[in-house]
């Protein structure tokens, strides 16, 4: 268990996050798959993605131990994807505690040396994960971490900070001066200033701790609802398509379908060439529904919280998802390594 006091100050700056964390979400995904948890909420999730997992990638399992999880998969988890940073805070400090634990594998251990080929091979096993465990699932995954944050602020104002605290999970309890959280770590820990924030998280099996630089992080699970796929997207909508017309309707469903579209592929799937699905990205991107990266000589497309709901809102008719993450957003504080 640990065990952390809260100050009135302490309380005073708690957060519970309504967006979520899919460095975190990528992480306990991988986990699953480890068969590190004897959770049965994501078993239709673990079953769709086990049935496209590649033995060969079984080596990402090393990354897991009972007592720790890899906190530093965030590049690796943005819809335009870029290499993990091994030299990261929070990747040395993991790696670190594997070899204190005494569980380096060979290939952890040529990870920690930065090996080329060790950490090509992680970045090639972290993108089929993530397009195959992760991707398929983000808006569904946003609505369960925003629904558990939403409910978190009702208990607050029905029953304030005590009532909420004590009602997040049952692995959390509040006891007016301590926060209790019933981990297989025993410690006690200290705030020393830094906020204290809660990631509901939809992959999550149990309570996590994690450390970071400028704040600390409770992780824990989501209890809204089955993780299930996002709708398909077979084409744009009569709507969207009067509004931008039907080849930047095309395009704008393409690269919420598959985001990190590179254009060559948006070319290939729109049937037109490199220069013209160039033009399209434009001016999509000139209306705020699109967002590009430039990863050396290629260019990777992501729609943004308004292409995203657009598309879906012309689709289906409903009101769009809060806290669908945006691609600009600013990036996490580096972690250390979190505990189970």
């Amino acid at each position: 268990m640990i065990r952390i006091s809260l100050s009135a100050g302490d309380l005073e700056r708690l957060q519970v996050a309504d967006v979520p964390d899919f460095g975190y979400e990528l992480a306990l995904g991988g986990a699953h798959l480890a068969d590190r948890t004897s959770s049965r909420k994501p078993a239709a999730w673990r079953l769709e993605v086990a049935r496209s997992w590649n033995p060969d990638h079984n080596r990402l399992f090393d990354l897991y131990t009972n007592f720790y999880i890899p906190a530093f998969f965030d590049r690796a988890a943005r819809p335009t994807a870029s290499a993990i940073d091994l030299h990261s805070l929070s990747a040395t400090a993991h790696l670190r505690d594997l070899a204190r634990s005494g569980a380096l594998t060979p290939f952890t251990r040529a990870l920690a040396d930065g090996h080329p080929d060790a950490v090509s091979t992680l970045n090639r096993i972290l993108t089929g994960l993530r397009m195959t465990g992760l991707d398929p699932y983000r808006r569904r995954i946003t609505s369960v971490v925003a629904t558990a944050s939403a409910q978190a602020g009702a208990r607050v104002a029905l029953g304030g900070i005590d009532g909420m605290l004590n009602s997040l999970h049952p692995s959390i309890r509040w006891d007016g001066r301590r926060l209790l959280l019933n981990t297989l770590v025993d410690a006690d820990e200290s705030l020393e200033g830094r906020p204290l924030i809660f990631q509901p998280t939809a992959l999550a099996a149990r309570i996590i701790f994690d450390p970071l630089v400028d704040s600390v992080t409770v992780i824990y699970p989501a209890t809204v609802g089955a993780i299930t796929r996002d709708p398909e997207l077979y084409g744009p909508a009569p709507a969207l398509v009067s509004l931008l017309g039907a080849t930047r309707a095309a395009a704008l469903v393409a690269v919420v379908r598959a985001p990190a579209l590179t254009t060559g592929r948006l070319a290939t799937t729109l049937g037109v060439s490199a220069a013209a699905a160039s033009r399209h990205a434009a001016v999509l991107r000139e209306s705020g529904l699109i967002a590009t990266v430039r990863n050396g000589q290629t260019v990777h497309h992501a729609p943004t919280r308004l292409g995203t709901d657009l598309v879906y809102s012309s689709t289906t008719g409903n009101d769009p998802e809060r806290g669908t993450e945006r691609m600009s957003a600013p990036e996490q504080p580096r972690r250390r390594s979190a505990r189970v």
